[in-house]
């Protein structure tokens, strides 16, 4: 099973397995607290994630698959979890976007970062919350679209050890990662490898909302987005020792644990692959477009 910490005065946490979902303020674990964490609400039994797709700007269906599964990996303990990135013209809420699925699992007193200076910063970042969001960006240097790959799907990130000149401290931590910028982002094949690309539409002004009213509503229909969100994860557990792929894409583990969320939840068979299938091969063109000799050839 897995424990969620809802991050409440009354330390309550929920417990996730196969058989369903329970809230304890009596959790099995002990949980680290950051300063920067704040609460989910108490999730509602009877939720559904679709009460979602209202709070973010997303172009079609297919996007919206891709942004969903992404939460339902976002709620496992380990990954490799895929680099959600999201770009767009001035005006297509990515910033908001990004702040409502952080806050649908990681809510902090600051959900948007902007790029670390280092890799170190980075460490911090990601020993201090369960999603990094890194906002606004123009481009990625090499060391951090290299460090982000580590962060998403394993290995090691190292920092001095302080008070000391030669040792070292190791970590291999895991985070689910948000990305957004005007421009697109990633250009090298291993981050593009790693990421889900979604291309945000610019808002009419006729339809625009008040910042107050959008999170307004937000927070008042979280409780049940969240039992949705939970739901799918009962049903991905549920299903998961049964699933088998035809074919096993690169983030196996992530495509295999949304076919089984697909299952449990009864949403349309296939649907996630397909949509991931197209992503990708997306990702693989733009990988082809950002190469000098590939656009010479």
């Amino acid at each position: 099973s897995i424990i969620l910490d809802l991050g409440d005065a009354n330390w309550n946490a929920v417990t996730i397995g196969p058989n369903g979902w329970t809230v304890t303020n009596q959790p099995p674990v002990k949980f680290r607290r950051p300063k920067s964490m704040q609460a989910l609400p108490a999730p509602k039994h009877g939720g559904g994630l679709t009460l979602l797709r209202e709070f973010l700007n997303l172009a079609s269906d297919d996007d919206w698959v891709l942004a969903r599964a992404w939460l339902v990996q976002s709620m496992f303990e380990k990954g490799p979890y895929p680099i959600l990135t999201l770009h767009g013209e001035a005006g297509s809420a990515k910033s908001t976007a990004a702040r409502v699925l952080k806050s649908c699992v990681d809510p902090t007193i600051a959900p948007l970062r902007s790029q670390p200076r280092n890799e170190q910063d980075l460490l911090i970042a990601a020993q201090n919350s369960s999603v990094i969001a890194l906002d606004n960006l123009s481009s990625l240097s090499g060391w951090i679209s290299d460090a982000l790959c580590r962060l998403a799907t394993g290995g090691g990130l190292s920092t001095r050890e302080l008070y000391s000149d030669a040792e070292e401290s190791l970590f291999d931590v895991q985070r689910p990662i948000i990305l957004n910028g005007i421009t697109t982002l990633a250009n090298r094949g291993d981050l593009l490898d790693r990421c889900i690309l979604l291309t945000l539409p610019v808002i009419a002004e006729n339809e625009r909302r008040t910042e107050e009213d959008f999170w307004d509503d937000f927070t008042q229909a979280h409780p049940a987005i969240l039992g949705g969100l939970l739901d799918a994860v009962v049903g991905a557990l549920r299903e998961l020792p049964a699933v088998k792929l035809e074919r096993l894409p690169m983030m196996a583990d992530f495509a295999k644990r949304v076919v089984a969320a697909e299952i449990g939840q009864g949403w349309k068979r296939g649907e996630f692959m397909t949509a991931y299938a197209e992503n990708r091969a997306g990702a693989n063109d733009m990988a082809v477009e950002a190469s000098m000799l590939a656009t010479a050839i």
